[in-house]
């Protein structure tokens, strides 16, 4: 039942991310608020997102390979991952033998996530716009309480790297801080997009 409950907010944030079949909110005509031009396609100076400045290729490895056994290590992980697959975005999900946290991968390509969610921010609880390894990012939470926490970053325009962390144990710590220091190694293992 658990596994079922952590997955529906996800597969929430994807169905929403590929509504409009992989097409950004710019290239349907942008809505006022949503800080993209239709005719140019360039970034309104007052966008809530800021632009990725330093491309990563997401593409480039397998979402169970992008975090190194030594990486895993040190972050208390000692099971193999397991590949998992949201809503046709492919992932990777890693827990330890005690099951007392859980890391999840979702890699999603040609969405425009951050704005999609960024559209959706007055109906999430715990919301923030930040950054990750000084790519943009957005940060959230299904309720203050809760023991998951999501981070959603742009490693390049339309390549987003979607991290949940989930604390299981009974000294349960604020899930946000390893989702985002989980997110950070990711972030640091990709390799730069060229072309």
């Amino acid at each position: 039942m658990r596994a079922v409950l952590v997955v529906l907010p996800l597969a929430a944030v994807l169905a929403s991310c590929s509504t409009g079949g992989g097409q950004s909110d710019a290239g349907a005509g942008a809505a006022p608020d949503s800080g993209l031009s239709a005719a140019s396609g360039t970034r309104a100076a007052d966008d809530p997102i800021p632009p990725v400045r330093n491309p990563k290729n997401l593409t480039a490895i397998p979402p169970c390979l992008l975090v190194t056994p030594a990486q895993l290590d040190a972050k208390g992980i000692d099971q193999p991952g397991q590949p998992k697959d949201a809503l046709g975005s492919g992932g990777c999900e890693w827990t330890d033998k005690a099951h007392t946290r859980e890391f999840a991968v979702f890699v999603d390509i040609g969405n425009d996530v951050l704005r999609n969610v960024y559209s959706q921010r007055d109906s999430i609880p715990v919301f923030e716009v930040t950054q990750v390894a000084g790519q943009p990012a957005i940060r959230t939470k299904d309720d203050a309480k809760s023991t998951s926490c999501y981070f959603r970053v742009a490693a390049a325009e339309a390549q987003t790297l979607i991290v949940r962390y989930t604390s299981l144990g009974s000294g349960r710590e604020d899930p946000c801080v390893p989702a985002k220091a989980f997110a950070e190694t990711i972030i640091g293992n990709l390799p730069p997009l060229t072309g």
